[in-house]
């Protein structure tokens, strides 16, 4: 099994990353010896950086019991995955489009173009 260390020399590092290396690097020294606390940018970046070295999840497993797992490791990645990861659990919202789309496309409107009939559903729902 490789060590923490090796694993972290793998890691890909994006283009923005290598461009601002040497000001991050700077930024954390001086963060550091300031001894104040991190700014909420700065403890995101650091939970970015933990979480690209985190291997991944399979298929089969819950992605939102795996960030419960890591809300103590990953705070506020964790919390926003709450806000994205959630899923309505009625398919009221889905039924009311296509209600809509029915009075928008009638016998009356059978020959409506594509695009103008989803304009209009997309102005009915939306305005």
């Amino acid at each position: 099994m490789d060590k923490p260390e090796q694993y972290l020399s793998k890691v890909q590092k994006s283009p923005l990353e290598k461009l601002f290396e040497d000001e991050d690097r700077e930024l954390q020294q001086a963060a550091s010896q300031a001894g104040r606390v991190p700014s909420i940018t700065e403890q995101v970046q650091k939970e970015l950086q933990i979480y690209k070295r985190l291997p991944g999840i399979t298929s089969g497993q819950d992605p939102v019991a795996w960030w419960w797992s890591k809300r103590d490791t990953l705070p506020n990645l964790s919390a926003l995955s709450e806000k994205y990861l959630c899923v309505p659990a009625s398919s009221t919202p889905s039924e009311r489009v296509f209600s809509c789309a029915g009075h928008a496309i009638s016998q009356e409107r059978c020959r409506i173009a594509p695009e103008k009939a989803n304009m209009i559903i997309f102005l009915q729902k939306n305005c």
